[in-house]
């Protein structure tokens, strides 16, 4: 370098420190795709494992569900059985009370029916 002019000098460490630099950032891009691709691969993976997990404890869940619906489909089925059959014995009593009433009512209003035209007849009778 001493022979040189530092015009000439400075242009050749340039021109060294581009290469350098393009190799550097070469190594840099390379590794930098290598660690984003691992990155990715082990996102991917542990992204993978998280929805079988998901999945299985959503089919647990679907299945508790669904066993827990069974019962309650089950006993409201037995209980609503049950009261219809309450309903049925109710309303069949109901109806022999009314049949009853209805035949007191039926025998009370013709004997008021019957009682009046008797007194109805005797007051004509007398007044003729």
């Amino acid at each position: 370098m001493y022979g040189r002019s530092a015009h000439g000098a400075c242009a050749d460490m340039t021109d060294d420190d581009d290469d350098v630099i393009v190799i550097v950032t070469e190594r840099f891009e390379r590794r930098l795709s290598d660690e984003t691709s691992k990155l990715r691969v082990e996102m991917s993976s542990e992204f993978g494992k998280v929805r079988a997990e998901m999945a299985t404890e959503f089919g647990r869940a679907r299945a508790e569900r669904a066993e827990g619906f069974g019962e309650i489909r089950a006993e409201m089925s037995s209980e609503s059985g049950k009261l219809r059959t309450e309903m049925a014995d109710g309303f069949g009593k109901l109806r022999a009370e009314m049949i009853d009433r209805n035949a007191a009512l039926l025998k009370w209003g013709v004997l008021f029916g019957v009682t009046q035209t008797a007194a109805i007849a005797g007051v004509v009778a007398l007044l003729r």
